[in-house]
């Protein structure tokens, strides 16, 4: 009897795992792409490990009043910018950093190729997390 239910347990677990992947795959299938611009970090500090420090140019460029949400707009590249016409995109912010990544992991030894990073290639997901895809160039081009 401990044995089935167990069974029982593990298939139920697994099936939800499973499911739970799934939805996430289709929603970043029918995600919408942003390419956030980032800004000048010191190259000393920005690699340490295997993970780059992130930091955007929309958040250095505005004063903190308060703890509240910022509502870019993508133009038709898809670039977010704090004005101008194009798509709105609200993010939410949380004890002055905005719900954004602000760190881009990669293979350990292959720093130097995303030092002159001049985009950060994100996919907003519904519900509105944004999740990090890439590190672009100037032309939009994967790093």
């Amino acid at each position: 009897m401990r044995a089935k239910l167990f069974f029982f347990c593990a298939c139920l677990l697994a099936g939800g795992l499973g499911g739970y992947a799934v939805s996430t795959q289709r929603a970043l299938a029918s995600a919408r792409v942003v390419y956030f611009k980032t800004a000048p970090v010191d190259p000393r500090a920005l690699l340490s490990g295997d993970y780059m420090e992130l930091s955007y140019d929309f958040e250095a460029n505005r004063p903190w009043e308060k703890d509240g949400p910022l509502t870019l707009y993508t133009d038709e590249r898809g670039i977010a910018r704090t004005e101008g016409p194009g798509m709105p995109l609200t993010l939410a912010a949380h004890f002055l950093r905005y719900r954004v990544p602000h760190q881009f992991y990669f293979q350990e030894g292959t720093g130097k190729k995303y030092e002159n990073a001049a985009y950060a290639k994100a996919a907003v997901l519904p519900g509105g997390s944004v999740l990090l895809l890439a590190l672009t160039d100037e032309n939009l081009n994967e790093l």
